[in-house]
């Protein structure tokens, strides 16, 4: 399997129900200061699992946060067969970290970084 290197980032929002429909709202970190991680992974199943532990990671950080989590690959990566797909079904889970009861600043809030675990390679140590 081909190992691939991204980047996850987390994103301030909340989920919000009105009138039956589901919408995300998602501040941006204007000038970066967002948690990030820059990591290699192997196939579309260690971008999901990687996907999961930033996202605890970060919340773990910001107890009670509500956030969004963008992957995106490393310059000069190519996507794995199937990214799109399963970026569009929600396969990685990266809006699972999005809570309904946050209020209207949870876009707002200012996230710290985690510490990088162990389980994590760091992109610049893996090509």
């Amino acid at each position: 399997m081909t190992t691939t290197n991204i980047i996850l980032s987390a994103y301030p929002g909340r989920r919000v129900r009105e009138a039956g429909c589901i919408s995300t709202q998602i501040g941006l970190c204007v000038g970066g200061g967002g948690p990030q991680r820059r990591l290699a992974v192997e196939g579309l199943g260690g971008i999901t699992r990687a996907v999961a532990e930033f996202g605890r990671d970060v919340l773990a950080a910001n107890t009670g946060a509500s956030f969004d989590i963008s992957v995106s690959m490393a310059k000069g990566q190519r996507k794995p067969r199937g990214f799109d797909a399963a970026e569009k079904a929600g396969t990685f889970g990266h809006q699972a970290f999005l809570r309904e009861d946050a209020g209207e600043d949870a876009t707002y809030r200012k996230l710290v970084s985690p510490p990088v675990s162990g389980a994590a390679v760091p992109a610049a140590l893996a090509a």
